[in-house]
């Protein structure tokens, strides 16, 4: 007998392997009831073997007899199983009971294997996993467990292979789901898949998408099209899958993989289509998954319950004890924020703040954000609006240094640049940089310059941000020349002072590792 009959046995629900289908009884709670399950066997005629899941179920499920659940169908990656999501690695019934504590709702959630399949029907016909999924195994959890056995409770949630069954499955079904959550989707351009090594290749997506053996473009079957996001997203094909909620979120970190979610994030955004995208910082770790899970899971249940998915408020941060003046600089009025304890007989990294006139915080908000890094490492911030035609970075930051006690060299110089003053900022960082570093708050750049080898750059703005173009292509750029970056997409609108406040909280740890005291 299973794990989960010894511990539901009283209950009579259905599990194969042992138990048998019963009527769904509702007795009294059995006195060993077991909430996570790891051994359950469901038989799939389609497949023509047994498939393992592992079942989460409420703290409520059994005292609360009249209660019907959403879903979550939680999808592994290749090489791993149904049981990669237990509290030895990804510990989903901790993050969930957490989850739990700051008011998430209850939900079932189903973990099955997914073999290597990608969570899709092999070309050649002799491993149909999507429809055992879609005919087998749906059914077999609506009728086993007291589910609300309707799209609008089914949610599909998937890490690196398991992403990509996400991503598919509730596209490709989007009768059956309303909720789709690829992390670090594994999935590949054009350009990547037909380079792919051979041996790669074959063994990982030829067998399953057609062109085994083949390579270049040979290998983009009509069949590997159909499953394709980059060829299902279209502007024509868009409609299909408006009624899914779509969240995507791949690490910094990653290499083949953030470029083709990025990709797709643009391609997304080209074509109108309303999506929630993040970029934080991780590689293709669980880590990275179980950091993403409780904003995850928030997502998820907002939409069963038909709210809408709200951003997370304004942060309350201390007011900054900075000494603040407007001056003239170059013919610019600028604001200057100096340390406490300031002496202009010592030398300051210097901050400069270049913004266009929208930035949605004023400059005494973003220094209180980096107030704590101010404290610990002072520096002196400028701010000004660069946007104007007459700006010239160049007199702007030689007056600021013939005013100030700044350390003179491009050491000592960082720029956090917004909206249009990017174009400035980035245009000069592009040849003899005078910044140690660029920190780019949803800049416009022009790309065509290239990054210099000699500027660190920190690419942060919001999934609906107005510069999501330049930013795919800034990053691609410097991960190509290997050149240091860091790239975060948060959540909220350009205009939104608290989506703000994430991107300079994401850049603060970075901001106090780059200032150098003298």
């Amino acid at each position: 007998m299973n794990l989960f009959c010894a511990g539901l046995l009283a209950l009579g629900l259905a599990a194969s392997g042992g138990c048998g289908e019963k009527e769904r009884e509702l007795p009294e709670v059995p006195g060993n009831f077991v909430r996570y399950a790891c051994e359950i066997d469901v038989r799939s005629d389609i497949l023509r073997q047994n498939v393992s899941i592992a079942v989460l179920l409420p703290q409520d499920y059994l005292s609360a007899p009249e209660r019907r659940y959403g879903v979550v169908y939680l999808l592994h990656g290749l090489g791993d199983t149904h049981k990669s999501w237990n509290d030895q690695w990804l510990r989903i019934e901790s993050t969930v009971a957490q989850c739990e504590a700051a008011g998430l709702g209850d939900m079932i959630y189903v973990m099955p294997t997914g073999f290597r399949s990608y969570y899709v029907d092999r070309i050649d016909g002799n491993f149909d996993y999507m429809k055992m999924f879609v005919e087998e195994l749906v059914p077999y959890v609506d009728r086993t467990y007291r589910t609300i056995a309707d799209r609008d409770h089914r949610a599909a949630v998937g890490y690196s292979m398991g992403g990509f069954g996400a991503m598919i499955l509730p596209s490709c079904h989007p009768e059956l789901f309303c909720v789709s959550v690829p992390l670090s989707m594994s999935f590949r351009t054009d350009e990547q898949y037909m380079s792919e090594p051979g041996s790669g290749w074959d063994s990982q997506w030829g067998a399953i998408f057609g062109g085994k053996g083949l390579s270049g473009e040979a290998r983009l079957t009509d069949y590997y099209k159909a499953h394709c996001p980059f060829y299902m997203f279209t502007e024509e094909n868009a409609s299909k899958y408006a009624d899914v909620a779509y969240y995507l979120d791949c690490g910094d970190d990653e290499e083949q993989l953030l470029v083709a979610n990025d990709d797709l994030h643009r391609q997304l955004r080209d074509i109108g289509f309303a999506h929630e995208y993040r970029v934080r910082n991780g590689a293709h770790t669980g880590d990275y998954w179980r950091g993403a899970m409780p904003e995850v899971l928030r997502f998820i249940d907002c939409r069963f319950n038909g709210q809408p998915f709200a951003s997370a408020g304004r942060t309350a941060y201390a007011s900054h004890k900075a000494a603040r003046r407007t001056v003239e600089l170059a013919g610019v009025e600028a604001e200057i924020f100096t340390p406490e304890g300031y002496d202009p007989g010592r030398s300051y990294t210097a901050l400069y703040l270049l913004h266009d006139g929208r930035l949605p915080l004023s400059s005494d908000e973003v220094l209180n954000v980096l107030a704590a890094t101010q404290n610990a490492k002072p520096f002196v911030l400028i701010a000004a609006d660069a946007a104007a035609g007459d700006f010239s970075l160049e007199a702007f930051v030689s007056a600021a240094e013939a005013e100030f006690a700044l350390g003179a060299d491009r050491d000592h110089r960082l720029c956090l640049a917004a909206g249009d003053a990017g174009r400035a900022a980035f245009a000069a960082a592009a040849g003899d940089s005078p910044f140690d570093s660029l920190f780019l708050l949803d800049a416009a750049i022009d790309p065509v310059a290239g990054p210099s080898s000699e500027v660190f750059y920190y690419i942060a703005l919001t999934d609906e941000g107005r510069n999501y173009a330049s930013a795919n292509e800034l990053y691609k750029a410097c991960r190509a020349a290997g050149i240091g970056f860091e790239y975060r997409v948060t959540d909220g609108t350009p205009d939104d002072a608290a989506a703000a406040e994430r991107c300079l909280e994401a850049m603060r740890s970075k901001i106090g590792e780059k200032i150098t005291l003298k």
